[in-house]
């Protein structure tokens, strides 16, 4: 027997909807236009669900930006949820730069100082209210104050999971994540549509989750390393 040879599976929003309404006990020839909208709705807030266990590899992306001398503060992409780690770029040599917390950057006698960026502090909530974004987007702050405009900042970071949109979109997760989405998506559709399908869908929504999850890894050793001091210029 022939095989398809192809590996093209990337269901439309709304193959993914009507997949989970099947699984709330719904026909989805009797589904209305506001259960395609509170399906969409429902989808972005498992993707905002999903975003506190992550990271996901598939939302982890490399950043790269030029520093300027006497610039402490550079805001990140629209998106940002967190760095994962950071590196100083001097000559194409990588330094690794360590983070710092709210109480030590407060802490740091003189925030102005220029030299080798050894620390930073990631701010979460950006206080700049003119921003669109929802809490604006997250600042980094380089300390010490690049004391250059040639060096480069490299850093790794989680991203959010890209909005759902428009029903005949495809969603921004890899093959192997479509069954935990439409599991999801079908269990916070039947606390809405179907309660008497709440136990069973929510448990075959974290099975599937935790099965995605636990091969959403790299596959390395792990090594551990002694941080005797920071660099120097």
């Amino acid at each position: 027997m022939a095989t398809s040879g192809t590996y093209s599976f990337s269901p439309e929003i709304a193959e993914i909807v009507d997949e989970a309404f099947e699984r709330c006990g719904i026909d989805p020839a009797s589904l209305t236009q506001r259960h395609t909208r509170s399906a969409r709705r429902s989808m972005d807030l498992l993707f905002s669900e999903w975003a506190n266990k992550g990271p996901h590899l598939w939302a982890i992306d490399q950043q790269i930006f030029t520093v300027t001398q006497g610039t402490e503060i550079y805001e990140t992409p629209v998106g940002t949820i967190g760095i994962l780690e950071m590196a100083l770029r001097v000559d194409s040599i990588d330094t690794e730069i360590n983070p710092m917390t709210r109480d030590e950057y407060l802490s740091t006698p003189n925030k102005s100082t220029q030299g080798f960026v050894s620390r930073y502090w990631f701010e979460r909530i950006n206080p700049d209210t003119s921003i669109t974004y929802p809490l604006g987007t997250p600042r980094i702050h380089l300390w010490n104050v690049p004391d250059n405009s040639t060096d480069q900042i490299v850093y790794y970071r989680m991203r959010q999971i890209q909005d759902s949109g428009a029903a005949s979109n495809t969603l921004d997760i890899p093959h192997r994540w479509q069954e935990a989405i439409a599991a999801g998506l079908a269990k916070k559709l039947a606390v809405k549509f179907a309660p008497d399908r709440i136990g069973p869908l929510t448990g075959e929504a974290n099975s599937r989750f935790n099965e995605a999850k636990s091969e959403d890894r790299e596959s390395a050793p792990t090594t551990f390393r002694v941080k005797y001091g920071v660099g120097v210029r």
